[in-house]
């Protein structure tokens, strides 16, 4: 705790901005590469957005679609210059600069600013999303540390839960969240929904097929068992024949769309070189997201089938075994970053459902500060812990801002006992002498001595 309690007597310059020794024209520099980069990373979404709308595309909606193009790439632009900004107001009001205020504070209000300017309807999207990641730094952290154990494949087990919950709503007549309703359909199907399975309890069950006679010899019998299905059924096809074939559909998929995702991006290289195309489609990344699609969609669609033979009827409580076992697809192809989003989008929904209910709080602003505590600590990991930061919101970062984010002087940091500098060995800014104090002036001669420079 003391250790945390260390107060830094350095200038803004010498920790924060050291590429511009001035507050102001570091602030300014910032917002303007944020905002081009803002309109770029905008620009695609709100692009293929306005050509999925295309054929329903008015005027009224053509400006709207603008309005909110701009006003996105704003808040991500004030998020960005915001964060330095504040930064440098804070040490000037506090007159040093300590463990909170060395990143997490700055980023934490100015995602305040930022949330605020960005259409709520984005709030929830934006905070599920930065809370996705965060949590993933933090669980990072906390092994690096030893505050937790390292599991082995642990996102099958997170997946497996929260397919369990999913599966439940999926086949219940109040789905938890449309957005992921939707999803799960093009994996499952709409028979498998909660409103087609309504309509079929609703309706009288079909008369039971007549008993096989006797005489049919153990080929034929096997025949039967492996051709004929359950009266409440959707299916057309017997349910094993509907099993393999979903399987079989669902690799093909997976495979395809995994295929499409690496070699879109290569065209430019494939044109060059087309011998490089036959890599990419024995890929064994291919494979795997085949196996994905096709266990994940195979074993709830055949755990459901099972459930009408054993209960003779349809069930949402089916969905629970049914989501357990389409969720150990994630052995095939490891996404952790998926199995988080759909946890906290599972969380999130289970709120909504009990403030509805009655039995939780409606908590105005929650969204937004989830949003600002959540980027606010990526700030701080960035800066203080960058090697448990997640490799592509660093990425991220270092876009948002042409890598001003990784100028920051983090040893010295090193005080705090995260050994900050690792990973920046060989980077000591480029400062200006007379404008650093008699220490880091120091500290900087004896970097300079160790690299012979």
């Amino acid at each position: 705790m003391t250790t945390y309690s260390k107060i830094l007597p350095y200038s803004c310059y010498e920790l924060g901005h050291c590429w511009e020794p001035s507050c102001a024209r570091s602030s300014f520099e910032i917002c303007i590469i944020s905002f081009i980069e803002s309109c770029q990373i905008y620009g695609v979404v709100y692009l293929l957005t306005g050509l999925i709308q295309l054929r329903q595309m008015t005027l009224e909606s053509g400006k709207k679609l603008l309005k909110d193009y701009l006003r996105s790439s704003c808040f991500l632009c004030l998020n960005g210059c915001c964060y330095i900004g504040t930064f440098c107001v804070l040490r000037h009001l506090l007159r040093h600069i300590n463990f909170v205020t060395a990143s997490f504070m700055p980023g934490f209000l100015a995602s305040v600013i930022a949330i605020l300017v960005e259409r709520p309807e984005r709030r929830p999207l934006l905070a599920i999303y930065v809370t996705n990641v965060a949590t993933e730094s933090l669980w990072n952290t906390a092994v690096e540390y030893g505050y937790a154990r390292n599991i082995p494949r642990g996102e099958i087990l997170i997946f497996v839960g929260t397919m369990m919950v999913l599966g439940y709503y999926y086949r219940s007549s109040k789905p938890l969240s449309k957005m992921i309703n939707t999803a799960l359909q093009f994996f499952f199907g709409h028979n498998e929904s909660g409103r087609m399975i309504d309509s079929r309890n609703v309706s009288p069950a079909p008369e039971p097929i007549s008993s096989r006679p006797s005489h049919l010899t153990w080929v034929q019998r096997l025949l039967a068992v492996f051709t004929k299905k359950h009266s409440r059924c959707p299916h057309k096809k017997g349910c094993v024949p509907h099993f393999l074939g979903t399987a079989l559909w669902g690799f093909s998929q997976g495979f395809l769309f995994q295929l499409c995702l690496k070699v879109l991006p290569s065209i430019p290289h494939l044109i060059r070189s087309p011998g490089k195309l036959l890599p990419l489609v024995r890929s064994k990344g291919n494979v795997n997201a085949g196996l994905f699609v096709a266990w994940f969609s195979a074993f709830f669609k055949g755990t459901c089938c099972v459930g009408r033979w054993w209960h003779g009827k349809d069930k949402p409580s089916h969905g629970v075994l049914a989501g357990a076992l389409a969720g150990l697809a994630m052995y095939f192809y490891s996404a952790p970053t998926i199995a988080l989003y759909l946890m906290w989008k599972t969380f999130e929904g289970l709120y909504k459902k009990g403030c509805d209910a009655g039995y939780l709080p409606q908590i105005p602003g929650s969204v937004e500060f989830l949003y600002c505590l959540s980027t606010g600590y990526l700030f701080h990991t960035a800066v203080i812990d960058c090697r448990n930061l997640k490799p592509s919101y660093k990425h991220f970062l270092g876009r948002l801002t042409w890598e001003r984010m990784f100028q920051y002087n983090r040893h010295l940091l090193d005080g705090y006992g995260f050994e900050s500098g690792i990973g920046f060995e060989h980077y000591w800014p480029p400062y200006q002498q007379e404008l650093l104090s008699d220490y880091v002036r120091k500290r900087t001669a004896d970097f300079l001595k160790s690299k012979n420079i």
